[in-house]
């Protein structure tokens, strides 16, 4: 009993030590055949005219949806404000009646506002799904192209060297100056 309890743990050890030998030795070879590449997405996405328009698209809906909901408000504010001067002289029964439907008024705008959120997120995707496309396959064909077989964020990355930087040919396919 004693042998193998300390056997197991020394054991492991080794195993241990096998296996991230096996590993640390395999690693430059993987590494050799993966040729890595960045993109600035976010810089790419600035500069297409396409966002600018999509950008206004969303602020001109998202215009609409805040004076829809600031209409929503006032009418809700002036229900609180009717309840709080009749509250004192109105009877039990009927207080509660008028609580409840200023709860049910409270729950219907927000459920509005839950609505409207939903909305303008639906528009967004459905605005930016194509440009986003547009941008990844400009990376696609370039990586393709170049060799790479792994493209990232830049901003994910510590260091890149200035020659697995895509972003300037991306640009130049997407014809973005």
């Amino acid at each position: 009993m004693n042998f193998s309890s300390k056997f197991i743990p020394v054991s492991r050890n080794i195993m241990m030590a096998a296996v991230l030998g096996v590993v640390m030795t395999a690693s430059p070879a993987f590494a050799a055949q993966e040729k890595t590449g960045v993109v600035d997405f976010g810089k790419i996405m600035q500069k297409l005219p396409e966002t600018k328009q999509a950008e206004s698209t969303l602020q001109t809906t998202y215009a609409s949806l805040q004076k829809e909901s600031a209409a929503k408000n006032v009418e809700l504010q002036k229900a609180v404000a009717d309840y709080k001067k009749q509250g004192a002289s109105l009877k039990p029964a009927a207080k509660a009646q008028k609580e409840r439907e200023l709860n049910s008024k409270v729950q219907a705008f927000q459920k509005f506002q839950q609505e409207q959120g939903g909305i303008f997120e639906k528009k967004q995707q459905e605005i930016s799904a194509p440009i986003r496309q547009k941008v990844i396959a400009a990376i696609e064909s370039i990586a393709q192209k170049e060799g790479f077989t792994v493209v990232l964020e830049k901003n994910a990355a510590h260091y890149v060297a200035p020659e697995n930087d895509l972003t300037f040919k991306v640009l130049d396919k997407l014809n973005i100056k």
